[in-house]
């Protein structure tokens, strides 16, 4: 508390106690327009205890008059009150007593918008706690409960066997092939036959099944036409070919052994040139080769050189002639043969 400076008279009195040590006993009275004075106030006390919680208004009808409040009420009915009609007010119940507030009721306002309930219901096993939330707007309210999962129950007994293909998470859109894979699909949430991962066949054609030996002035000699077999996913043809060719007069023409898709110009899946020799036969081999327009960048989406997913598709074995003059070319079917193996694309 700060200093008070105020005028006052102070008399002193002085007597001995019982042991003769001087006891001073001093009074301060203060002049008549000091005494009036307010003091300051003092350090803040101790937080006092919790009262009681009041209770809110809750509206139980209406009465007449004063004589016609309910009896009957005591400490648990604190809050409740009636429209009073002879003074247009409100008589309370306190807990104990009636207060009357006169005039204290408004003119009746409008009636409000019907109240609208919108509920909604989250489950999932991995959710362990309940919750509810409640949003309004206006008079529409929307409701979200979470229900979480029970306890986990007592393992059922084993079920009977049953086909993969028949299980209701199973597309069956796509039918299994060799060496084929179930994929998961996580958009559908189902399990799908995948092409194998390694590849599939191999397919192989040996000297008879080729065409009979030719010589001819022409720009291409066709060795072969095979069916290739329709799959049930997109591929891309990796061919492996065999066989003589000549180039039968000397000049700038040579021969080489090819293998296209579908046509004689048809897209190049196998290329092999050997040596430029006249007069004679040499066996040349023709590996993968994908286009005859230069290098085709491939990556595992690439549809460039495929056959889509059941479509049916021939190999085109042929000698074509590179060169513009008249230098026939030749082909021998001895020790022909064609090897093809299907590389699954964009799985």
């Amino acid at each position: 508390m700060s200093d008070v400076s105020f005028p006052a008279r102070i008399t002193i009195d002085s007597e001995p106690d019982l042991d003769g040590v001087p006891m001073l006993e001093a009074t301060i009275t203060p002049t008549a327009e000091a005494a009036t004075q307010a003091l300051p106030a003092g350090s803040r006390g101790e937080t006092g205890p919790r009262g009681v919680p009041r209770s809110t208004f809750v509206k139980q009808g209406t009465i007449a008059n004063a004589a016609a409040r309910p009896a009957g009420l005591g400490p648990d009915d604190r809050g409740k009150w009636w429209h009073r009609l002879d003074t247009n007010g409100m008589d309370v119940w306190t807990g104990t007593a009636w207060q009357h507030s006169p005039n204290a009721v408004g003119v009746q306002g409008l009636t409000a918008d019907p109240t609208t309930v919108t509920t909604s219901t989250t489950h999932s096993e991995t959710i362990t706690t309940p919750a509810v939330k409640v949003t309004a707007n206006g008079a529409a309210l929307t409701v979200q409960a979470t229900a979480p999962a029970g306890l986990q129950g007592n393992p059922g007994p084993p079920g009977s066997s049953g086909k993969l293909s028949t299980a209701t998470d199973f597309d069956s859109s796509t039918g299994p092939t060799q060496r084929s894979m179930f994929n998961y699909q996580a958009a559908s949430k189902r399990w799908k036959v995948g092409p194998p991962p390694g590849g599939f066949g191999p397919w192989a054609w040996y000297q008879e099944d080729f065409a009979a030996n030719a010589n001819s002035a022409a720009s291409a000699i066709v060795a072969g036409v095979f069916a290739l077999p329709v799959l049930p996913f997109a591929w891309r043809p990796m061919v492996w070919l065999a066989g003589f060719i000549q180039a039968v007069e000397a000049g700038g023409t040579y021969p080489v052994l090819t293998g296209r898709l579908n046509t004689a110009t048809g897209v190049m899946v196998a290329y092999g040139a050997g040596i430029r020799a006249s007069q004679s036969m040499y066996h040349v081999t023709a590996p993968p080769k994908f286009g005859d327009d230069g290098p085709k960048p491939l990556s595992p989406s690439s549809t460039y050189a495929s056959i889509p997913a059941g479509t049916a598709a021939s190999l085109i074995v042929q000698v074509e002639k590179i060169g513009t003059d008249a230098t026939n070319i030749a082909w021998d079917r001895t020790l022909a043969s064609a090897v093809l193996w299907a590389l699954p694309i964009g799985a």
